[in-house]
């Protein structure tokens, strides 16, 4: 767990003789060999508003000086994703003007048992606000126009390109007519957040162990033999796909765990019919933009009966400032794990908010 050194710092120097040489001994070693470790808390950035935890009247307040709504900030402190997008796109000067400028943002931690007033005039504790506001990842941004219409709901991490099409699309009001997902796609030439190829990245047609390919049928497999099911959509010249197979999906951890799955691989640059757990059934592109998928890799978990569990589409292998990582991170495949066993053991549906599920796993183990 990361040590927060600065807490630890008055309990050792009230110490004396031995002790305090062996505590000031410990918090050293912790300066100079954990040092990462330490800082790897969320901070949220200084231009975030203050709350009175009360949305009606931040909303109101955030109208009153010129402001579009306001935006909610789900997240945990220990969450890697909620500190690389603090540290880096909440850091991006122009993405701080712009999002600034149209929204007041208040964070909400999912574990907090602080009271707050809901846009619906109802108390919550932060932690049901989460729940009630569908935040069932970390982080999560919902943005609130001034009227308390939820404009978006973004689920994951963002970088700084990704904010400025996500304000584009908020800002053009493009939200009223269109997904997320449509909107970038029409953008094509005008950014990154299109599907853009990396022609130095070669189209990659070997097999990934444990996963089948076109044609399947995912929903006959799951009739005669049920089980939970994950379904990869990937593209060519992707290089975040490539280093989620290598890194992830082939590590041995997870290949053992994802015996226990139907797991299915999509090109959505190629072709090929399958049928998905749920009986929906197309070419890989096609099933995509029915599912408004917008990032490659995507995953979306299926629970045995068919059932959507949840998904993941937006960059998620990433380190605490934002990058790919160029080697595996232990932490990256014990979270993929626990996604896997998120589904498997059926908790999703009674812990729709998956840190707190995760952190009450992780507890009982430990005990």
């Amino acid at each position: 767990m990361p040590v927060d050194i600065d807490s630890r710092m008055p309990a050792a120097t009230a110490r004396s003789g031995h002790l305090g040489t062996l505590a000031g001994v410990f918090v050293l070693a912790l300066l100079l060999m954990g040092t990462a470790e330490a800082r790897e808390r969320l901070e949220y950035p200084d231009w975030f508003a203050q709350s009175f935890y009360d949305l009606p009247g931040d909303l109101d307040d955030a109208v009153a000086r010129g402001k579009r709504g306001i935006a909610l900030f789900f997240s945990a402190e220990t969450c890697l994703h909620c500190v690389a997008m603090a540290r880096s796109t909440f850091q991006d000067p122009e993405v701080v003007r712009r999002f600034s400028g149209q929204f007041d943002v208040i964070a909400v931690d999912v574990f907090s048992d602080v009271e707050m007033v809901g846009l619906d005039g109802e108390m919550y504790r932060a932690r049901e606000l989460s729940e009630h506001e569908r935040a069932t990842f970390t982080p999560t941004l919902l943005f609130i126009d001034d009227s308390g219409e939820r404009m978006l709901r973004f689920v994951g991490f963002a970088d700084p390109e990704r904010m400025h099409v996500i304000l584009d699309y908020l800002e053009s009001d493009a939200w009223r007519r269109e997904s997320l997902r449509d909107y970038a796609a029409g953008l094509q030439e005008e950014t990154a957040l299109a599907a853009q190829r990396d022609t130095t990245i070669p189209r990659t047609d070997a097999l990934l162990a444990g996963f089948q390919h076109p044609p399947a049928d995912l929903a006959a497999q799951r009739i005669a033999n049920p089980r939970p099911s994950l379904v990869l959509f990937e593209r060519d010249g992707c290089e975040e796909c490539r280093r989620l197979r290598e890194q992830i999906l082939e590590h041995p951890a997870i290949q053992d765990k994802l015996a226990g799955f139907h797991s299915l691989r999509l090109n959505t640059d190629h072709g090929g019919v399958v049928v998905l757990p749920d009986g929906r059934h197309g070419a890989a592109e096609a099933l995509a933009a029915e599912l408004a998928l917008a990032h490659r890799p995507a995953l979306v978990f299926f629970a045995d009966d068919g059932e959507e569990a949840f998904r993941m589409d937006s960059t998620w292998l990433i380190d605490y400032s934002g990058q790919l990582p160029d080697e595996t991170r232990q932490d990256l495949v014990d979270s993929f794990l626990a996604r896997l066993d998120y589904v498997a053991s059926g908790a999703y549906r009674d812990w729709p908010q998956y840190q707190r599920w995760r952190a009450q796993r992780d507890r009982e183990l430990e005990g």
